[in-house]
């Protein structure tokens, strides 16, 4: 019995991050999120929406997305992850004492944005994407977090596909899904406006099946 639950203590967790649920009412989230929403880096590597500055309106709408997903989470690292950082938002969720007063978020991740129709339910395929605050990237956290979400997919919201798409410029990103084990499934030819050129978005998607051998969930069930 034991091994059955195995892992569920820290199923809400990975290595250096935790994961907290996204709701409309979180003001750590909203306080956050324009961060990411409002750059213009970020903007241009995952929205289809043209380039312009966000206002309280565009949060609205993102936290509304967020906390109607199958599931949207803020990315948070844990304390001795924490420590390690030396910047302004680390500071501020300090009291004096040096003990956090709240989560340090450094990001979002989400599948199935905005919930999944419940006609489509059967399909058991969601979206994921993610967005991380410009300090952080490089870091590993990225891909950290997606493991941790396809893990979740997989392992306990019974998922078969989990899908994505990118834009064919966003050439760091392509080889992060193909590292993860992502396989391109086609491309929409010049769906995205950018710096007075047209470009293709690229779909990609994971399996069930693909996962667990990742994972070596078939070979631990052949032994």
């Amino acid at each position: 019995m034991d091994a059955f639950f195995d892992g569920l203590s820290n199923a809400f967790s990975s290595e250096r991050l935790y994961y907290i649920k996204a709701d409309e009412g979180d003001e750590n989230l909203r306080e956050f999120l324009p961060r990411v929403e409002d750059d213009p880096t970020t903007q241009a590597l995952v929205s289809t929406h043209l380039l312009r500055p966000k206002g309280k309106t565009d949060i609205d709408e993102t936290m509304k997305g967020l906390s109607a997903s199958l599931l949207g989470v803020s990315i948070c690292l844990k304390p001795r992850e924490e420590a390690k950082q030396n910047d302004d938002q680390t500071k501020e969720t300090q009291s004096p004492d040096g003990k956090t007063t709240r989560p340090t978020i450094i990001g979002f991740v989400v599948l199935g944005w905005g919930g999944i129709p419940s006609n489509q339910v059967v399909n058991r395929r969601a979206s994921i994407g993610i967005s991380l605050s410009s300090e952080y990237h490089g870091k590993g956290y990225g891909r950290e977090a997606f493991n941790w979400m396809l893990d979740w997919a997989f392992r306990y919201a019974g998922l078969h596909t989990v899908f994505l798409s990118v834009f064919s410029y966003n050439e760091k990103a392509v080889r992060l899904y193909k590292s993860l084990g992502f396989v391109q499934e086609g491309h929409l030819r010049e769906t995205k406006y950018f710096h007075r050129k047209w470009h293709d978005e690229l779909l990609f998607a994971i399996t069930e099946n693909e996962w667990e051998k990742i994972r070596g969930i078939e070979n631990a069930r052949a032994t």
